[in-house]
């Protein structure tokens, strides 16, 4: 019979490796009852392994980790959001505001070749990467740049936003929670995000499943302001009840 320690430990293995893993799944696996496997999720929470979730668990959140850090983590997740997310819900034309994060910079570089609209962004590495793209045209909005994030940011930064209205603003998620909505660890940030709201005429947040069920100081808008939430894990239909019952277009990579 597998020990505690040894059965926790392949637990482990199995959420570093697919980002989420399911009660029943495990039980099975394991050959052990559900209330064990609720066991060893409660204490490898404790222990700083996981974050518990309706029906598993899943990676616990890295808001903290710099953007070099953060682009390393979790990449078939972002890459499976962003093919989906360039592919299906970013046209050929318009205007797009492209927000910070490493998700946001996946979907740039997974546009169509046909894609000839105008991306407007505070993301250099996203500017950076729209470069190579043959028909892309590209304004990168100006202020301080925060080098862990590899963001602008600042007034400068929420004046030029207010020059353009957009048909579509693309948010990078920090933590987005059904009751408290959108929100993020700056001000500045806060800002930002709130500007390109107000600027745009729809929004869509794409996010790794670990932001989703958290909260953080600075909070942006209500959750019934973004119209598509896209996310890349198989996560179970109670759980993303939780923002489908609010009114948003859940769509899983």
């Amino acid at each position: 019979m597998m020990s505690v320690t040894t059965r926790q430990q392949e637990i482990q293995t199995l959420i570093r490796a697919h980002g989420t893993v399911h009660i029943h799944d495990l039980a099975a696996l394991f050959h052990a009852s559900l209330d064990t496997i609720r066991r060893d999720l409660r204490q490898l929470e404790d222990e700083g392994h996981l974050r518990r979730i309706h029906g598993g668990a899943i990676l616990p959140n890295t808001a903290t980790a710099t953007y070099d850090e953060r682009a390393k983590e979790l990449q078939p997740e972002r890459a499976a959001i962003a093919k989906k997310t360039a592919n299906d819900l970013i046209p050929d034309h318009g205007v797009f505001f492209f927000d910070s994060g490493t998700t946001i910079c996946e979907v740039a570089r997974h546009l169509k070749p046909s894609f000839r609209g105008t991306i407007i962004t505070v993301n250099p590495m996203v500017a950076v990467e729209l470069a190579k793209h043959p028909n892309a045209n590209v304004i990168m909005i100006g202020g301080v740049l925060l080098k862990d994030d590899m963001v602008v940011s600042g007034p400068t930064t929420v004046d030029e936003i207010r020059n353009y209205n957009a048909d579509i603003a693309l948010l990078g998620t920090c933590a987005l929670h059904p009751e408290a909505g959108l929100s993020t660890s700056t001000a500045e940030e806060r800002a930002t995000k709130a500007t390109m709201i107000n600027q745009s005429a729809e929004i869509i947040a794409v996010t790794t499943a670990d932001k989703l069920e958290t909260s953080l100081p600075y909070r942006v808008c209500d959750i019934d302001a973004i119209s598509y939430l896209v996310t890349g894990r198989k996560l179970s239909a109670g759980y993303l009840a939780n923002y489908s019952d609010r009114g948003l277009n859940v769509i899983q990579a």
